[in-house]
């Protein structure tokens, strides 16, 4: 007599294969889409994730070492998860099209015009459109950004119609130029030059003019902001502050208090951004000392 097919018990393993199974495959695919760090002197497990722009939770989840500590060792290398990145509007500029647009947040074109559907049969592209950037992942940073301190050398030019004035007398650490730059795991073009300085310190105007603004402006990133029309076409801006000492329309001198460099808006640490435009076209502020 030919005995009965067992098949529930053979189809509860065959369930419990297929979980684990997934399971292996889901945490492979976490583990490969994770950045080495290697922690240095003075590191700490909340420190890193800070810096990573990542939870500690997702950090111990993936380094089975860390799953019951919070104690990172020395020389150890540790995988960190890739961040998440918020969907958000792009506006085009003028020279700018999907290509570029891709590349500059770590999107393919595909990827591009799957969120963009009425640009799929090759529609044109005008500078102001708004484009719709999809939510993404990005690597983990590994260092702080603007962590390249540069001195600038500070002389004063008379080419422009006057001399203009270091903003943060005492203070001329760079930590960020102007130009090209990675900020949060995106490239931008960085539209003026960051000057390290303590919470605090009083920021003055580079050359006379007037207040066109003075005003938290959060919506763009620059924080508490203040911006003044010089005489001649030049146009400078002071961002990030912890307080604004002039009001719009205000008349300024040359070495006049404005602000006080903060941390606000969008910013990864205590500066001053400085901006300067020739009618409003950017110039790179360093081209004037």
């Amino acid at each position: 007599m030919t005995a009965p097919l067992l098949l529930g018990p053979l189809r509860s393993t065959g369930r419990l294969l297929l979980t684990a199974a997934l399971c292996i495959s889901l945490l492979t695919g976490v583990a490969d889409a994770a950045t080495a760090y290697r922690v240095k002197p003075g590191d700490t497990l909340s420190g890193i994730a800070a810096r990573a722009g990542v939870s500690m939770a997702s950090i111990q989840a993936i380094n089975p070492s860390l799953r019951r500590t919070d104690r990172v060792q020395l020389g150890r290398v540790l995988k960190l998860p890739n961040r998440k990145l918020a969907a958000r509007t792009h506006i085009v500029r003028e020279g700018q099209n999907l290509t570029v647009i891709a590349r500059k947040y770590g999107l393919s074109v595909t990827q591009l015009v799957r969120a963009n559907p009425k640009y799929a049969g090759g529609r044109a592209l005008w500078a102001g459109t708004k484009l719709t950037i999809p939510a993404r992942r990005a690597a983990a940073r590994t260092s702080t950004p603007g962590a390249t301190v540069r001195r600038a050398s500070v002389r004063v030019s008379r080419a422009t119609g006057g001399t203009w004035l270091w903003p943060v007398k005492g203070h001329h650490n760079v930590s960020s130029g102007y130009g090209e730059r990675t900020l949060e795991g995106e490239q931008e073009i960085h539209y003026g030059i960051d000057i390290v300085a303590p919470v605090g310190t009083l920021v003055s105007a580079a050359r006379s003019g007037r207040v066109l603004e003075s005003r938290p402006d959060f919506d763009r990133g620059w924080g508490w902001t203040v911006v003044i029309e010089h005489p001649d076409g030049w146009i400078t801006r002071y961002a990030h502050l912890s307080a604004n000492l002039v009001r719009t329309g205000e008349l300024v001198v040359r070495g006049q208090p404005v602000g006080r460099v903060g941390n606000t808006g969008r910013s990864t640490g205590p500066h001053l951004h400085y901006g300067t435009y020739l009618r409003w076209n950017p110039r790179d502020p360093m081209s004037l000392y």
